[in-house]
């Protein structure tokens, strides 16, 4: 998708380090910047392999940053997505992290990416998207619901569980 003020287009390896530099803005902006944040090499290793982790689109406006294409051109947002799979409704997208630059805000940037990553979860054939989202975040909230987001949490009385890589060491031991 684009625009005369940016472009949406598929991340590429040579745009890992720019993505990795936006990841690190948003862990500021969530008030946790002294979080270790994934490395431009991880990021690269991840998506770019025969079966990827992830995918991403990257949000792109013109700048003085000279972009592989040899254009000037400044990353200033992602969306991270993966297909996942429901034994109830079979193919989901997942929203994995999602984030535009602050000083780029209300300009339809972070609405393009979303819708990106929706169309191409209807693309293929995906029956749902899922994402998470800080609760103390009201304007990434306001922001959902604007767009037809339903917080499940209330709905549906969802938890949200997790194990960090100790927890899943320890559980795997005999």
């Amino acid at each position: 998708m684009a625009s005369e003020e940016f472009i949406i287009r598929p991340a590429r390896p040579d745009d890992c380090g720019e993505i990795a530099r936006i990841i690190k803005a948003l862990a500021e902006h969530q008030g946790l910047g002294d979080r270790e944040t994934v490395s431009e090499e991880a990021l690269r290793e991840d998506a770019f392999r025969d079966d990827p982790y992830f995918r991403a689109l990257v949000a792109e406006v013109p700048g003085t940053v000279v972009a592989a294409s040899g254009e000037a051109a400044k990353l200033v947002g992602y969306a991270m997505y993966y297909f996942c799979y429901s034994p109830f409704v079979r193919r989901v997208m997942y929203l994995e992290d999602f984030y535009v630059e602050t000083s780029y805000r209300g300009r339809g940037i972070g609405t393009s990416l979303v819708k990106e990553v929706a169309k191409i979860g209807v693309e293929n054939n995906c029956n749902k998207m899922q994402w998470v989202c800080l609760n103390s975040n009201d304007v990434a909230v306001k922001f959902y619901q604007k767009h037809g987001g339903k917080d499940v949490t209330v709905e549906e009385k969802w938890h949200l569980f997790r194990m960090d890589k100790q927890e899943l060491i320890s559980f795997t031991k005999p």
